[in-house]
């Protein structure tokens, strides 16, 4: 670390202060998010040792995912077998949870299709109509809606144009979001989802019969 720090210029330990206290702040870097973000992401690529001595000090470590061009801080947790990282965590509320996951299932199913640019573009209808399929749609109104937006943009997960409510209004999805949530936490989601949309129809069903059931009485 400090034979890398001798050697570097006075522009490049500057980028090196600045892109810690990014990492520290926002959790993800995306290369193709803008070009500050490409060069950040290069500069970690090419000094990825000297970031991950300097933060190991306070028990971080970076990741570099090279095929989707995401840099991410973990941090190290010590177990009986020796030692493993995950991303940094941060409790979400239902209704978070809810929009992430959406925004996770959008983003794999855009991809599966094979829309590989560098930024996936949805609009919000994408998102509500996503999440009328949980059967969820009702939990987020706009107000809270913008807050979620706003808090994912923060930990670059996704970037908004526009302002929400207008036409023009996009969400751009980053592949960032992969690695926002273990696939445990989101099986959980989906599991849970199903057995509301189960309940659901099951309330439908009922209804219908009930409606019938008035239908065939006779009056007096």
């Amino acid at each position: 670390m400090m034979e890398s720090w001798e050697n570097w210029t006075s522009g490049e330990r500057e980028l090196f202060q600045s892109t810690c206290r990014r990492l520290l702040r926002h959790t993800f870097l995306v290369r193709d998010q803008d070009e500050d973000s490409r060069t950040r992401y290069f500069f970690i690529s090419r000094t990825l040792d000297a970031f991950n001595e300097y933060l190991g000090y306070i028990g971080f470590e970076v990741r570099l995912d090279r095929e989707n061009g995401v840099a991410m801080l973990r941090s190290a947790v010590s177990t009986g077998e020796g030692a493993r990282s995950r991303t940094g965590h941060l409790n979400l509320k239902k209704a978070e949870s809810l929009v992430l996951c959406c925004l996770w299932t959008l983003y794999a199913d855009r991809v599966r299709s094979g829309s590989l640019k560098k930024g996936l573009v949805i609009r919000m209808g994408d998102l509500r109509l996503e999440m009328e399929k949980y059967g969820m749609k009702e939990l987020v109104d706009k107000s809270a809606m913008q807050g979620i937006l706003n808090l994912f943009s923060r930990y670059h997960l996704i970037d908004q144009k526009g302002r929400m409510g207008e036409e023009q209004f996009q969400i751009i999805l980053y592949p960032s979001l992969q690695f926002a949530m273990d696939e445990d936490a989101f099986l959980r989601f989906v599991e849970a989802a199903d057995s509301r949309m189960r309940e659901k129809q099951r309330d439908a069903e009922e209804d219908e019969d009930e409606d019938e059931g008035e239908e065939e009485g006779g009056s007096l």
